[in-house]
């Protein structure tokens, strides 16, 4: 009686509870990095050129991904979801708390001062999330397909979880000072030189402001002043960050284990078969009245034993009963593999690379040049609104289900007018559309909102569709995501830190 209440239709609330925080550890560590960054580059000898090496760290790790889907496709009857993503997990956890303890440690490489210890960890935690898109969805395919939602709204709280810690802890927190510029009241020297200002300005006890001057600077030439952030003393430290990032990827390991030995989240499964090709020669014993075998043989075994369909409470009480039953179902079988052909399925997968290229590629790089102009309020809106729309949209499409390709294709066209968008106000730092107007603000805000949801949605109803295609079908989805994100990033990166199309906008201007 206790796991009926548990229950909700076709669905285990227990059960999908355990998906969700299993879903957490798919980018949770990684996502905690960037948002401990402004704390990071404080203490760390590279400052803000450290987002630059982790955007290259993350794409070298995606070899481990890449080296899983070759693996898979060479011995497609291993089963090597299981240990590879309790390998995944355990050493993400085992990485959080070693950062924990070594964040700060560095060493001189080449003759320069590098914080080693924390870009070695972050190459595991790459490793970690790159191989958990192609490592955890083939294991979603063992589950009933209505779970696909709450994996990816755990990926979302994988987000979410930590952009909401941070904000707790006062990272990023900013406070605009006067600090001195040229006689000539030209403050481009300032711009170029922010960081020197992050670092020999401080604000004591009183709240009064502090300037720590370098050497080489001559007070004589300072006449006027300009306005500019600092950050801000953070209410707890960064190795109580790590930890607790530590403690979620712990949480999601026993979740894991629970969804795979748990008798009671097994119910939950559809089937032990992982391919086709395994169940097409299986042998089922259907028991008459006479209880007398009768064997089942090629279409009918693959549609009772696929991992696809869960049709084990099929009652056959006699000869003459069974044979419709088995009849429809193996109608209803062809149906539902016949709604998908192979050009679909492509069209699906090149989506996917599309909408992973934007929303993992491209929209992290830019988010700061696109939103810091509006201020230091709108950006962080912007990061929260956004961290909230991801689960969210997961949520929906469990009430608003997107089957059709045609519909995805025009949600992914809607979301790509709204990067483009983006991308424009980017471009256009430090002077972006409607910067001083507070109607700028708020069409920042919302566009960002409204375009990871669309993004966000499209890439959730792509997988739930592809997911009548098995544990192959999730893998090549996972395989996609990884090309998609690799391929903007990498463009992004050439963009950002080689072409240097950006300028970075002051928040207190």
């Amino acid at each position: 009686m206790s796991q009926d209440l548990c229950r909700c239709g076709n669905v285990s609330l227990l059960v999908y509870l355990l998906v969700i925080l299993f879903g957490v550890s798919s980018w949770v560590d990684i996502n905690g990095l960037w948002v401990e960054l402004p704390i990071l580059v404080q203490h760390l000898p590279e400052g803000w050129d450290l987002p630059s090496y982790m955007a290259v760290i993350i794409q070298i790790a995606n070899v481990a991904p890449l080296v899983y889907t070759i693996a898979s496709a060479l011995y497609p009857h291993r089963v090597l979801e299981v240990p590879v993503s309790y390998l995944i997990i355990t050493l993400g956890a085992i990485s959080c708390f070693l950062m924990a303890f070594l964040w700060d440690a560095t060493s001189i490489i080449a003759g320069q001062l590098h914080s080693t210890a924390l870009l070695a960890l972050q190459f595991c935690l790459a490793l970690v999330d790159c191989t958990s898109s192609v490592a955890f969805l083939p294991f979603m395919s063992r589950l009933k397909p209505q779970y696909m939602p709450a994996y990816f709204i755990g990926e979302g709280f994988s987000g979410l979880i930590p952009s909401l810690v941070a904000l707790g802890q006062g990272a990023g927190s900013m406070k605009c000072v006067e600090v001195p510029s040229s006689p000539s009241g030209n403050t481009s020297f300032i711009q170029e030189n922010t960081s020197l200002y992050y670092t020999n300005y401080s604000i004591n006890h009183t709240g009064t402001t502090t300037a720590k001057l370098n050497p080489f600077t001559n007070l004589t030439t300072i006449s006027s002043f300009a306005t500019y952030p600092i950050y801000e003393e953070p209410r707890f430290s960064v190795r109580a960050f790590f930890l607790f990032l530590m403690t979620l990827m712990i949480c999601s390991l026993i979740a894991f284990v629970l969804l795979n030995y748990w008798s009671y989240c097994r119910r939950e499964s559809v089937g032990q078969g992982d391919d086709e090709e395994e169940t097409e020669h299986s042998q089922i014993h259907v028991f008459e009245e006479d209880s007398k075998p009768v064997e089942l043989r090629s279409k009918t075994a693959l549609f009772i034993n696929s991992n696809d369909y869960d049709i084990a409470q099929v009652d056959l009480i006699s000869k003459r009963d069974s044979r419709p039953a088995l009849k429809n179902s193996e109608k209803s079988f062809k149906s539902q593999k016949g709604k998908i052909t192979r050009s679909k399925f492509v069209l699906f997968l090149l989506l996917t690379v599309w909408l992973n290229a934007l929303s993992n590629g491209v929209l992290p790089s830019i988010q700061t040049y696109a939103c810091l102009p509006y201020g230091i309020q709108a950006y962080y809106l912007s990061i929260n609104m956004a961290s909230i729309a991801n689960p969210v949209a997961c949520i929906a499409l469990i009430f608003l289900e997107m089957t059709s390709l045609t519909k995805t294709i025009l949600t992914s066209v809607l979301g790509t007018v709204l990067t483009a968008y983006v991308v424009f106000t980017a471009v256009s730092s430090p002077s972006p559309p409607l910067v001083d107007h507070f109607s700028g603000s708020i069409i920042c805000i919302l566009s960002w909102t409204l375009l990871v949801f669309i993004l966000t949605y499209s890439k959730v109803a792509i997988a739930t569709v592809l997911r009548s295609k098995g544990k192959r079908g999730l893998l090549w989805v996972g395989a996609a995501s990884q090309a998609g994100s690799l391929t903007g990033a990498f463009i992004t990166f050439l963009l950002v830190n080689v072409y240097k199309i950006f300028t970075v906008g002051n928040p207190c201007i």
